[in-house]
C-alpha cells in the first residue's frame, strides 16, 4: 500500500484481501480522523471508477470490517491444553495449521506458512 490512490484503485477493482483492505482503511482514513463516508465520496469524486466498481469497493470495505468485529478474540499466548493438542495432532501426522504473528513474514504478501 504505497499510497491512498493506490488502495483506492486496488479497493475498487477488488485486488486487496481483507487484511489489506482493513490496514489500509485505518492507515489512509482512521488515522486523519476520516471514516467510510470518506472513502465512498473520495471513490465518487475524485476517481473515474463509476458507480459498479464505488459499490464493489464500499461493499468489500463494509464486509471486511465486519468481519474483523465477528473475529473471536486472539491472544498473545497458547493454553497449556492448545499447546497438547498441537503435539498430539503432530505426532499423530495430521496437517495442521500453527496460527501466530511473525511481522517479517505476515508484512510480506510472497511469504506462504508452512503447515505441519
Amino acid at each position: 500500500m504505497e499510497d491512498k490512490e493506490t488502495w483506492l484503485f486496488d479497493l475498487a477493482h477488488g485486488d486487496l484481501d481483507e487484511d489489506a483492505i482493513v490496514k489500509g482503511f485505518i492507515k489512509h482514513y482512521v488515522l486523519q480522523d476520516k471514516g467510510i463516508a470518506d472513502v465512498q465520496q473520495n471513490l465518487h469524486f475524485h476517481t473515474h471508477y463509476g458507480d459498479y466498481y464505488m459499490e464493489c469497493a464500499m461493499s468489500s470495505l463494509r464486509r471486511a470490517l465486519e468481519g474483523l468485529v465477528d473475529a473471536p478474540p486472539r491472544s498473545e499466548m497458547r493454553t497449556l491444553d492448545e499447546v497438547k493438542m498441537i503435539v498430539e495432532a503432530v505426532r499423530a501426522g495430521e496437517r495442521i495449521h500453527v496460527d501466530y504473528y511473525d511481522p517479517e513474514m505476515d508484512d510480506n504478501p510472497y511469504v506462504c506458512r508452512a503447515v505441519w
